[in-house]
């Protein structure tokens, strides 16, 4: 049966339920595009490495200096007695000159600490300063130095020997006069006593002052 052309012009109504299921699959739809996509799995961790092994070294020879050698040389001549600084010269004087002999003896003569024995050390010390041997340069700082300190020691050593040397002659006229003086109490003990000086005669003189 036809239906009326006015029914046909007219929409047709839709049901309530469909259209709140239709808006419910468009919110799901829209979510699903809104919600990013899943993040990619964080790289695997690399395996530890094992902490690489330092190569060696080399040995290095570190070979010491002239003046090392002697400030241990002198340090080890500080340990021995006369006897054995004695040997120990005559062994330097049986080398062949050099330099560095000349700093061992002057060292080895500068034990004794007599002046003359500084005397000879200085000689040493001079004959380095005045040398134009390469080996003699590295020496002559250590050389001026050792050099300006035994001038010093012996300074003080002829003032030390001046003072004693007035200190023995002072005593010595000391004793000599403590000997004179007891000579000169010797001498008046064997004098013999004086008599005493007779007083003035009392009867006398009374019978003087009666007769006048």
């Amino acid at each position: 049966m036809n239906k009326p052309l006015s029914d046909l012009r007219q929409p047709a109504r839709q049901h309530p339920a469909s259209l709140a299921l239709l808006a419910i699959l468009l919110s799901a739809l829209l979510g699903a595009c809104a919600t990013p996509p899943p993040s990619a799995e964080p790289p695997a961790p690399l395996p530890p490495t094992a902490a690489s092994t330092p190569e060696p070294v080399a040995d290095v020879t570190v070979t010491p200096s002239g003046v090392e050698i002697l400030l241990a040389y002198h340090q080890n001549l500080r340990a021995l007695n006369p006897a054995e600084i004695a040997r120990e010269l005559t062994n330097l004087n049986s080398q062949a000159k050099t330099p560095m002999l000349a700093m061992r003896k002057a060292m080895a003569l500068s034990m004794s600490r007599t002046t003359n024995d500084l005397a000879l050390a200085q000689i040493h010390l001079d004959s380095v300063l005045s040398s134009t041997d390469q080996d003699a340069e590295a020496l002559k700082p250590l050389a001026r130095l050792l050099g300006t300190q035994w001038s010093e020691q012996r300074r003080l050593s002829d003032s030390l020997d001046r003072l004693n040397t007035q200190a023995r002659e002072n005593q010595r006229k000391t004793d000599q006069l403590n000997e004179k003086l007891e000579a000169l109490k010797a001498i008046e003990r064997t004098l013999p006593a004086s008599p005493a000086a007779p007083g003035p005669a009392t009867g006398a003189s009374s019978v003087k002052q009666q007769g006048g």
